[in-house]
């Protein structure tokens, strides 16, 4: 990950601490050990025996669960003779009887599995607090059990974990956990920051399970470490929400939110623990800040695979952040980076979203689409206009400003299996305003740093007029995000390099495609931003180049190990002077 500007000299070295760091951390779950479970031989009658499961087979069996294209169920389960699932199967208890086909692997967490005669798994079997009985003429991959019980966690987004989450500190009621449950919750959430430091959630959260669903309601206190820890409306924050799970697969969910919460302006571009990570080392704080305070009313509908449809209704304040004074473990003589002075208002907020994510692997995807799009409706009152950002903004008229606005944002991603070693993959990013009033600060974008253009360095202007980031001539404290529009397509060829991929992915438990943990990338990305709406001033004379020339381009090549990798790219043409080396913990997209 490249620093931002404030970093002169440092953006073309390589953070070999953190590449040394990361690769560590990602290879130590994967490391290749002798499989601690019993290996049964597929014959008729054969009951599996147990060992104990090892950390590699737990890490691999939740990757099995949580695949967005596992179909999941809750048992008792059936599949009849004529029927047929076209990839892996999970099932949470019991009892499971398959009579027909599964083309994927088959996971079963207490329960036990009948394969009736006839039966056919295509991949490996895994059961999980239950025992495995095969009739005449079943036929799967390689079968294992363990007879003991398991405690596992299902999530909010139907993400399984199978040991107990360590924020659960202490349990405080229900003997029956499978009906009603409460704990506590002591963890540090989202991301490291200059504005908050390492935000930390405490306080109590109930469950209660009843035919119809899941009842559940968290109540939490934010205590924000980047100062000293006063309890005061700047240090300290809350985030409280009761929801209701409905359904046969609890696939309704309605609930009502209140909050005081700090969040990032572009989200879109790095991950959360990668933004953390390079602000805790090296300060340096990929993305802008700015709190949230009001109520929501949310809901959503998934089918538990592919879709998932919500939207919500929201009332809130939107407030700036200063820049406070958190550490950081290298560079801390130097200033942070000033978070912007964003514009203050009172919100009413519509959204609505949809999804659809048929990849194999959340993280390291093999096949599959991954599509996000979003409409916002934002109708409010500004009371100040980002007035002390700097001349180039408007100032506040001293009254509050009726605006009305909408915007969107779009992802798709395909990701295409070429052979057993090497896919294409693409993805197009379009959002901004469509409509209304100019967009809030808060809802601005830019194209540059190591999550979009990586061969620009972040919040630098490369050109005149900037298409990166839209901004004008004069300087603006923090270099906020000012595109009213931005539109971004990437293409990578990936290639696996197998005696790696051998060397680092053996043995593995349910994964009968054992790519993918080691290979050479190579990456073409093209982008511009846009002013459609302007509240800043454009340049006197824009003699720039217009059309597909507007864009600007780079490629580059990487090495991957696992989830992340080290990357080298270089604009083309005249456009940067050098090239940049970075880091990513998670593939680029």
């Amino acid at each position: 990950m490249t620093p931002p500007p404030h970093a002169a000299g440092t953006t073309r070295r390589v953070r070999t601490l953190v590449a040394a760091v990361a690769l560590a951390a990602g290879a130590a779950p994967l490391a290749a050990q002798e499989p601690t479970w019993s290996r049964c031989d597929p014959r008729p009658g054969r009951t599996c025996g147990a060992r104990a499961l090892s950390r590699a087979e737990r890490a691999e069996l939740e990757a099995l669960y949580n695949a967005p294209a596992t179909r999941r169920e809750r048992g008792p389960f059936a599949l009849p003779a004529d029927s047929v699932v076209r990839g892996a199967l999970a099932v949470l208890g019991g009892p499971v009887r398959i009579a027909g086909r599964v083309e994927g692997a088959l996971l079963v967490l207490n329960g036990d599995l009948t394969l009736e005669a006839g039966a056919v798994v295509a991949g490996e079997v895994a059961v999980l607090g239950g025992r495995v009985t095969q009739g005449e003429g079943a036929r799967t991959g390689p079968l294992r059990s363990e007879p003991d019980s398991v405690a596992y966690d299902v999530d909010d987004d139907d993400r399984l974990a199978l040991e107990r989450r360590a924020d659960e500190v202490w349990r405080l009621l229900g003997r029956d956990e499978r009906r009603v449950g409460a704990s506590m919750r002591l963890a540090a959430v989202r991301t490291y920051n200059r504005v908050e430091g390492w935000p930390i959630e405490l306080g109590p959260r109930l469950r209660w399970r009843a035919g119809w669903g899941t009842l559940g309601a968290d109540a939490f206190v934010v205590l924000r470490t980047g100062d000293r820890l006063r309890l005061d409306g700047e240090h300290v924050g809350h985030d409280a929400r009761v929801e209701a799970r409905l359904g046969r697969r609890e696939a309704v969910r309605v609930g009502v939110r209140a909050y005081d919460v700090v969040v990032p302006v572009e989200a879109w571009q790095l991950s959360a623990v990668e933004s953390g990570l390079a602000s805790f080392l090296f300060r340096s704080d990929y993305r802008d800040h700015y709190d949230r305070h009001g109520v929501a009313l949310e809901g959503a509908w998934s089918d538990l695979r592919a879709w998932r449809i919500g939207g919500a209704l929201r009332r809130e304040d939107w407030r700036p952040r200063r820049t406070l004074a958190p550490l950081s473990l290298f560079r801390s003589d130097e200033p942070w980076r000033p978070n912007p002075q964003f514009d203050a208002g009172e919100w009413t907020i519509g959204t609505v979203g949809v999804s659809y994510d048929t990849r194999t692997d959340p993280l390291r995807p093999r096949t599959g689409w991954w599509l996000q799009g979003s409409y916002e409706l934002g109708d409010g009152r500004q009371e100040t206009l980002a007035s002390d950002a700097g001349p180039g903004l408007l100032p506040a008229t001293g009254d509050a400003l009726a605006v009305r606005y909408g915007r969107v944002e779009f992802d798709l991603r395909r990701y295409t299996r070429l052979s057993p070693s090497s896919q294409l993959n693409a993805r197009l990013f379009a959002a901004g305003w469509v409509h209304g009033d100019p967009l809030p600060l808060q809802r601005r974008l830019s194209l540059s740093g190591p999550g979009a253009l990586s061969a620009f360095d972040f919040r630098t202007p490369v050109t005149t007029p900037d298409r990166l980031h839209c901004l004008p001539d004069v300087a603006i404290p923090g270099a906020p995000a000012l595109c009213d529009r931005a539109l971004l397509l990437s293409v990578d060829y990936r290639r696996d390099i197998r005696w790696l991929v051998d060397l680092l992915d053996a043995p593995r438990f349910v994964r009968t495609d054992r790519s993918g943990a080691a290979g050479w990338v190579a990456f073409v990305d093209a982008g511009r931003g846009w002013l459609a709406n302007p509240r800043v001033p454009r340049p006197a004379t824009d003699d720039g180049p217009s059309g597909l020339r507007a864009f600007h381009a780079s490629a580059g090549l990487g090495l991957e190990l696992y989830q992340g990798g080290v990357y080298v790219a270089k604009a083309f043409g005249a456009q940067s002077a050098g090239v940049n080396v970075f880091l990513r913990l998670v593939r680029r997209f």
